[in-house]
């Protein structure tokens, strides 16, 4: 419930090595209401991106080929959503969570909290004030039916 803090969030499990069908299961459940917005994007980690490049036989055409086209080549774009690199992502057999597909404006919201903490440090150079300043941010799921997300090991 949106409410309560508890969300239920679609996922979908990997069995084994990542695989092209996992990414087709992805889009298969992510509610079609948010195919057409903007803001939709694939969110993972270089070296996931990496391996789904690599996705095929040795030596024969890859299932996410480089074409050479406009739009900057291979996984630039995947399934008609641009795919963004995150290195702070969770990496393909943690057992955690990948790969994510979502309307990032709707489905999560960032807030400030407009406290801050500022500190003036007794020991500075002559003629200069060394401030540390501490200031707080959160997030919050705002509508959990607007991502799936992959898991498994």
């Amino acid at each position: 419930a949106i409410t309560n803090g508890i969300h239920s969030i679609a996922t979908t499990t990997k069995t084994g090595a990542l695989s092209y069908d996992d990414i087709v299961n992805m889009v298969d459940i992510y509610p079609p209401q948010y195919w057409a917005l903007p803001g939709n994007a694939w969110m993972m980690h270089p070296d996931t991106i990496h391996d789904l490049r690599n996705l095929g036989p040795t030596g024969a055409i890859k299932q996410f080929a480089e074409v050479g086209s406009s739009e900057g080549g291979a996984l630039a774009y995947m399934f008609g959503f641009p795919v963004i690199p995150n290195a702070n992502m969770d990496v393909v057999g943690t057992g955690l969570y990948p790969v994510y597909l979502a309307n990032w404006p709707l489905f999560m919201t960032i807030a400030d909290v407009e406290e801050m903490t500022i500190q003036a440090m007794e020991q500075t150079n002559p003629g200069f004030i060394t401030l540390y300043c501490e200031k707080r941010l959160m997030s919050t799921v705002r509508d959990p039916f607007a991502c799936v997300r992959l898991v498994g090991n």
